[in-house]
């Protein structure tokens, strides 16, 4: 029985594939990796703005928040009132100790004894001078009296003295119950609302200060030589690009050990309304 076997191909047709593939791989473009250029080289480094002051407040004691004086948003000055935690009891410790220490009676009194004491030690030392007619003790003892009543009046003053001290104190302790803005700027988020508890030193409140308006960057220490503090320079904002000048505020003395870089800060002046706080700028450092 004959066996059929498959005929193999021709020599020509092996030839020409091989061919083929080769010119397949000579076209081939070759993937080309792009030189990195070295970070000292940079000419243009990359940040964002900030606040003046982005502050986190919170109060000092623990309580629950009865008044809520902003919201988000909310323009506020320097020393007004955020929020009130409840302080029913702090105001009425406030009153008992102004009454306590607006009292008077016990100093009238007191007054009075030592003007009748001043009288009567008067009386009998003229009478004692004169004819005799009171003995020696007697005056003694008019005049201890009368010196009495006046210790009696510097008592009553440092008592006077320790219940204004107890007044301010209570006002203090009121006061710690009120959160106020420590600089102008603009609320940017209520992380406590009213009627939640807030503890101790636990955030209640965000602020932007927005007056000045900053922009922070990394820059490579080589390019960093001619740069001080009070330089005007040329900052680039948004995606729009939009160039805004600023003052060099602060250079890092120190310089990353690991990225070689060092922080600088730049104030922009009179950035304009539409440069906010968090946008995208760029520092041209062939300008500098």
């Amino acid at each position: 029985m004959r066996v059929k076997t498959s005929a193999r191909p021709w020599p020509w047709v092996v030839w020409v594939s091989g061919w083929l593939v080769g010119v397949a791989f000579a076209q081939a473009p070759a993937s080309v990796t792009p030189p990195i250029k070295p970070l000292a080289e940079e000419t243009t480094v990359k940040g964002i703005t900030r606040c003046a002051a982005d502050l986190s407040l919170g109060l000092a004691v623990p309580g629950r928040i009865a008044n809520l004086l902003v919201q988000e948003g909310s323009f506020v000055r320097p020393g007004d009132v955020l929020l009130h935690l409840d302080r029913g009891p702090e105001e009425l410790e406030v009153q008992r100790r102004f009454a306590q220490w607006q009292g008077q009676a016990e100093m009238v009194t007191a007054k009075a004894r030592v003007e009748t004491a001043l009288v009567q030690a008067e009386a009998a030392r003229k009478i004692y001078q004169t004819n005799q007619g009171i003995s020696r003790e007697d005056l003694e003892n008019r005049e201890l009296a009368l010196a009495t009543t006046q210790s009696e009046i510097e008592r009553l003053k440092t008592v006077k003295e320790i219940e204004r001290l107890d007044y301010l104190t209570a006002k203090e302790n009121l006061e710690r119950r009120s959160l106020r803005a420590p600089t102008r700027g603009i609320v940017t988020k209520l992380v406590k609302l009213l009627g939640e508890s807030v503890q101790a030193n636990e955030v209640a409140v965000r602020l932007c200060d927005i007056s000045k308006v900053m922009f922070v960057v990394n820059v490579p220490a080589a390019r960093t030589e001619k740069l001080f503090a009070g330089a005007t320079v040329e900052v680039f904002v948004g995606l729009d690009s939009v160039k805004t000048k600023g003052r060099l505020t602060f250079v890092s003395p120190v310089v990353d050990a690991a990225s070689g870089l060092r922080e600088i800060k730049i104030e922009l002046i009179n950035p304009g309304v539409t440069v906010r706080p968090g946008v995208p700028a760029s520092l041209d450092l062939s300008k500098l």
